[in-house]
């Protein structure tokens, strides 16, 4: 009777670490394959410096293209979704914008950025960019005369490459500017005195 029940009870503890092999060997394969998932997910960390230079060199050659009015390179430039709010507040959708570039309803003469800063998020995927405008020729009938206007643009990395999807201009103020004249007047005076004969000092 001790031998059977002693035999009963080596099968149902047999039994049930069979039962419970298989559920732990799912588990460990479970783990496993999540931690490979999980690691296929984590994205390498961006060099914030290499996105940097090439948001710069796009900003540069936008300033090209646009001081060539060459809206086919801009299309390439701008994401299908781009808005563009004017310094009149209105805004221009992508196709408006190159639209009234063709049409020569916008017309640059000349264009060009400098003061250029980036910020980028951690991923490398997007940047905000902070750069100063001058330019001159013709934009809807009003003369565009070469006063700086700051511009903020907005750049995604799609699967195509890097897209400008948003841009705004903002007239640079009377003080601003005095700040600006300032700033050169003092330049300037630094250098003409440096630039005089000791005796004359």
């Amino acid at each position: 009777m001790k031998k059977i029940f002693f035999g009963l009870m080596t099968l149902s503890i047999a039994s049930i670490f069979m039962a419970c092999e298989p559920a732990a060997t799912g588990n460990a394969n479970n783990k496993t394959a999540n931690t490979a998932a999980n690691s296929g997910n984590t994205a390498p960390a961006a060099n914030p410096a290499a996105v940097e230079a090439d948001i710069k060199k796009l900003v540069t050659e936008t300033a090209a293209a646009l001081a060539k009015n060459d809206a086919n390179a801009l299309d390439k430039m701008y994401a299908d979704t781009y808005e563009l709010v004017n310094l009149d507040g209105s805004v221009q959708n992508k196709a408006d914008r190159l639209a009234s570039i063709k049409s020569g309803d916008t017309k640059f003469d000349t264009f060009a950025y400098d003061e250029t800063t980036v910020r980028t998020n951690p991923e490398g995927t997007g940047a905000v960019v902070i750069t100063r405008a001058t330019a001159t020729g013709m934009n809807k009938g009003t003369k565009i005369d070469g006063a700086p206007v700051r511009v903020t643009q907005v750049w995604a990395k799609m699967k195509d490459g890097w897209r400008q999807v948003s841009g705004h201009a903002t007239t640079i103020t009377a003080i601003a500017g005095d700040k600006m004249k300032d700033d050169k007047m003092k330049s300037d005076k630094m250098n003409s005195d440096a630039m005089k004969p000791a005796a004359n000092k």
